[in-house]
């Protein structure tokens, strides 16, 4: 073999030399190393193979390790992941992230942002059952009764009360309460009527009389039952008989048994036929008090824009406003919380 110069050794020897020696500078150092590096550490400190000055070491879960570790496999979390959950529940690869297919929308909270939950809706009030709708019709005979003032109240006659009448009616039949909240409502359902204009709860007043329902829609209502307004003969008729009674149940003044009047201090409607004492000869309730009911019949001496009669007085009616023989009117359009209305045919 040559040998070379400067050393005295062979090249083959100062080659074998030369590798030994670097080996033991290498085992040296790993020593030194070992040796200040903190052992409790030691199994999160990622492999220092492959890896590059500066490199990101923090772990994200779906990310593939590297070259040399498996197929598929991850590196080992440094704590920096963990981190990254605390702040953002729903960051990639946390337990609440969205995008996850493992993720199930439990419906807790927690898994929603409870600004962006939808309200639930309010539980509306239950339908009025069907004993509520009432409707009960009552016959009245034909025959002729007297209609108006006579002379045993001709100091409390109105104005708008016409004098003595005799009038020949054929027999009709008239609804024996007036058309409660509960009636007027399945109208509604049925799409042919329009809402009061207000006070109507029919969920809590289910047999309270509809009221703030205007001349049309009470007509309205009636043509939906193939029934009609009562005209005023009608309606005053069924309220007092033929024999010329001043109130529905006789000449006695008004009691709270009676009537739902001024002096009851109620100022509301009270449910229809609450006062069956004050009925009227031929069955009906509330003819006196209550609310007020529309009738058919123009007022007379109008010719332009007449207005219809309304009978029958109301919750807030002074005794004497509720005879049978009262008459007011109203525009067609008008409504308002002491007007209702009954049905005839």
């Amino acid at each position: 073999m040559h040998e070379g110069r400067g050393y005295g050794l062979p090249v083959r020897a100062r080659s074998e030399r030369g590798l030994a020696r670097l080996s033991l500078v290498m085992l040296l150092g790993a020593g030194s190393l070992l040796g200040c590096h903190d052992p409790g550490a030691a199994s999160n400190e990622p492999d220092a193979v492959g890896a590059s000055e500066g490199s990101e070491l923090a772990w994200v879960a779906g990310e593939q390790g590297e070259a040399g570790e498996g197929e598929g496999a991850e590196p080992e979390d440094d704590g920096s992941h963990d981190l990254l959950c605390q702040q953002d529940p729903e960051a990639p690869g946390c337990p609440w992230d969205r995008n996850a297919t493992n993720f199930v929308d439990e419906g807790v909270w927690g898994n929603h942002d409870p600004s962006t939950m939808p309200l639930p809706e309010p539980a509306g009030p239950e339908r009025c059952p069907d004993d509520a709708v009432l409707g009960e019709m009552i016959e009245i005979p034909a025959g002729e009764f007297v209609m108006g003032c006579d002379i045993r109240n001709s100091q409390l006659c109105g104005q708008n009360e016409r004098k003595l009448t005799t009038v020949e009616l054929p027999a009709f039949a008239i609804d024996r309460t007036e058309v409660t909240q509960a009636a007027y409502e399945r109208c509604i359902e049925a799409g042919v009527c329009e809402a009061p204009a207000a006070g109507f709860s029919p969920g809590e007043d289910c047999t309270h009389p509809v009221v703030n329902v205007s001349w049309q829609q009470a007509g309205q209502y009636c043509a939906w039952l193939d029934k009609r307004l009562p005209t005023e003969a009608e309606w005053e008729k069924a309220a007092r008989g033929d024999d010329g009674r001043l109130f529905p149940w006789g000449d006695e003044a008004p009691t709270c048994e009676l009537a739902n009047f001024e002096g009851c201090g109620l100022r509301a409607p009270q449910p229809v036929a609450s006062h069956p004492a004050g009925a009227s000869p031929y069955g009906l309730m509330d003819m006196a008090g209550n609310v007020r009911e529309w009738v058919f019949d123009r007022e007379e001496g109008r010719k332009r824009q007449p207005k219809r009669g309304i009978r029958g007085g109301m919750f807030t009616d002074q005794a004497t406003h509720i005879r049978a023989v009262r008459r007011t009117w109203g525009d067609v359009n008008v409504s308002d919380i002491g007007i209702g209305f009954r049905c005839a045919k």
